[in-house]
């Protein structure tokens, strides 16, 4: 973002609403700002939801939100079990009901996904089997395909990439959007989003929430699809 266009969001933000001659007049106090260029930013700001146009020729901030997953009462329930049983562990967990405002086509996908170290899948995975949960531990493309019901109430267990970008909600480590953006392009148990359908993922997380582009790209380059999510960025003007 340059200048300009950080100028331009301040002031929205600090007014609430202002019309694009508001924002000539308050650009050019300190530099010159043709109304062509005006324009040119203000479709740019729009396009990439960080603008909405209320009406005609009257503007405010969009009314994105930032990502904060919800904390259900069976996420809080592993969560106590896994640091009691392994409280040198680290995890990350949600649901997969998390896609379900974001997709294009209907999938209903009710499992509770458990992120570890490597080194400690397997014990997370024993402990919460022992506890009686329907376990899967790195569930690939073929046994889902065959044996899963996505929409019961099971467990994966999977490894947690390094540096995956995560914060804290009602004490519990849980993705950020960042993460779960990246994640479905390359995890083999989201082979259902991938293709056109993780394309439309990003369009409609962009639409509803603030998205990190920088957090974005610095872990898709991690994971090895910064490339292809570049392209997807730019295509949706990001």
């Amino acid at each position: 973002m340059n200048s300009i266009e950080k100028r331009i969001i301040e002031y929205v933000q600090s007014v609430g609403t202002c019309t694009a001659a508001d924002l000539l007049s308050y650009l050019n106090h300190t530099e010159e700002v043709r109304k062509t260029t005006l324009y040119w930013y203000l479709n740019k700001l729009t396009s990439a939801h960080r603008l909405s146009r209320v009406s005609r020729g009257l503007y405010s901030v969009s009314g994105r939100k930032d990502f904060i997953p919800e904390v259900t009462e069976d996420m809080i329930a592993a969560n106590e079990i896994l640091h009691r049983e392994l409280p040198f562990s680290s995890f990350c967990l949600y649901k997969g009901t998390e896609f379900a405002p974001y997709l294009h086509n209907i999938a209903t996908n009710n499992v509770l996904y458990v992120e570890t170290e490597r080194d400690s899948c397997e014990s997370a995975f024993n402990v919460l089997k022992h506890k009686g949960y329907t376990c899967f531990i790195r569930p690939g493309k073929d046994m889902i395909y065959h044996y899963i019901d996505l929409s019961d109430n099971v467990v994966f267990v999977k490894p947690l990439p390094s540096e995956s970008p995560l914060q804290t909600v009602q004490g519990l480590s849980v993705p950020t959007l960042e993460k779960l953006l990246v994640d479905i392009n390359v995890d083999e148990d989201f082979f259902y989003l991938q293709g056109s359908e993780s394309f439309y993922i990003l369009r409609n997380a962009a639409e509803k929430n603030i998205i990190n582009r920088s957090r974005l790209l610095r872990y898709a380059k991690r994971r090895y699809v910064a490339e292809k999510l570049i392209k997807d960025l730019e295509e949706i003007g990001l």
